[in-house]
């Protein structure tokens, strides 16, 4: 009896191991266990820390392809090197307007005072800016209305202009008298340099033609 009990044991202890390592074996069979490379492990923990902390490396970057995200396109770059051209030609094309117009307005009085003269002044008087019988005016009453386009006679006798515009200040005298040279152009300047004859609604004026147009604040008309 103590025999078989040992036998029947064993054959217990054998079927109770053997239930065991059953499923030991189907996990293995076909599937050996995964184990990482050195290499590999390397890999896994620089993505997992640039998981971590944020990365703008592209996907193919990422792969070992290159590039890189925040790179502009082709066709970003060719927008901005086409407007980077178009700003270099504006610039261009407004520095040669600028030249070109100042050379206009340094020239222009020599071509319209060889092309324009007024048609209706009177006939010529003799020069009198120095005749203490003139009005000052400052003195002349409704100066704007009185002085209203009348021709101003240079030292030389011939006539410069006419009067386009009179600035009146709060005191009700002229502060300042607006001469049209020609139909383009106009100078502002000062009362004093003229004396009025109210008989003939001429002006006397002690300064040339060439000193109007040196005069500042030219207007140029169309």
């Amino acid at each position: 009896m103590k025999t078989r009990n040992i036998i029947m044991g064993g054959v217990a202890a054998l079927a109770l191991a053997g239930s065991f390592a059953v499923p030991a074996v189907a996990q293995y069979s076909g599937n050996p266990p995964q184990v990482s490379t050195p290499e590999e492990k390397a890999q896994t923990q620089q993505l997992n820390a640039q998981a971590q902390g944020g990365t703008t490396a592209s996907p193919q970057a990422l792969n070992g392809q290159g590039g890189d995200v925040n790179a502009p396109s082709s066709e970003n770059q060719a927008r901005q090197a086409q407007y980077q051209d178009q700003q270099a030609q504006y610039q261009q094309d407004r520095a040669r307007y600028e030249a070109q117009r100042r050379h206009y307005e340094r020239n222009i009085h020599r071509y319209d005072e060889a092309r324009y003269h007024f048609t209706d002044y009177p006939h010529a008087y003799p020069y009198r800016y120095e005749d203490a019988h003139l009005t000052r005016l400052y003195l002349v009453p409704e100066a704007s209305q009185q002085l209203a386009n009348a021709p101003v006679e240079g030292p030389d006798g011939n006539w410069i202009g006419r009067v386009r515009n009179i600035d009146i200040g709060p005191d009700g005298r002229p502060r300042r008298v607006e001469i049209a040279l020609n139909h383009r152009v106009s100078v502002w300047a000062s009362p004093g340099d003229f004396r009025f004859d109210a008989e003939n609604k001429i002006l006397y004026t002690d300064l040339s033609r060439a000193d109007f147009w040196n005069l500042p604040g030219a207007t140029y008309g169309r």
